[in-house]
């Protein structure tokens, strides 16, 4: 499923939209960023509710597919503009990670 497939099946939140044809492969879930840089897949959904700068260097890093920012959390300026200028494709969802990670488990299949 691509980024702009999960979007609209998902109704998320779309803060940046750089490259949605992008394929998601998998997902992972974490806060801790050096987790996240040791332990996310490539082309992963990532999901966090972490809302600064880091996150988009992080993504870029790890090249995944999105961001998807839970429990109603908004980007803040600084991650907002990096997410923009890494081209990074940046995703909101109201609920919970949990809830959030079944949604992209039971839509993506992964």
């Amino acid at each position: 499923m691509t980024v702009r497939q999960l979007c609209e099946a998902a109704s998320l939140t779309v803060f940046t939209a750089e490259s949605e044809d992008r394929e998601i492969v998998s997902g992972y879930c974490g806060d801790f960023l050096s987790n996240v840089i040791g332990r996310a897949p490539e082309s992963c959904a990532w999901l966090t509710v972490m809302n600064n700068a880091n996150v988009a260097a992080v993504a870029a890093l790890t090249e995944c597919a999105c961001v998807i920012l839970c429990e109603g959390v908004r980007p803040d300026g600084s991650l907002l503009e990096r997410a923009r200028t890494q081209k990074i494709n940046l995703l909101g969802s109201a609920q919970d990670a949990y809830r959030t990670a079944h949604t992209v488990h039971s839509l993506c299949g992964v």
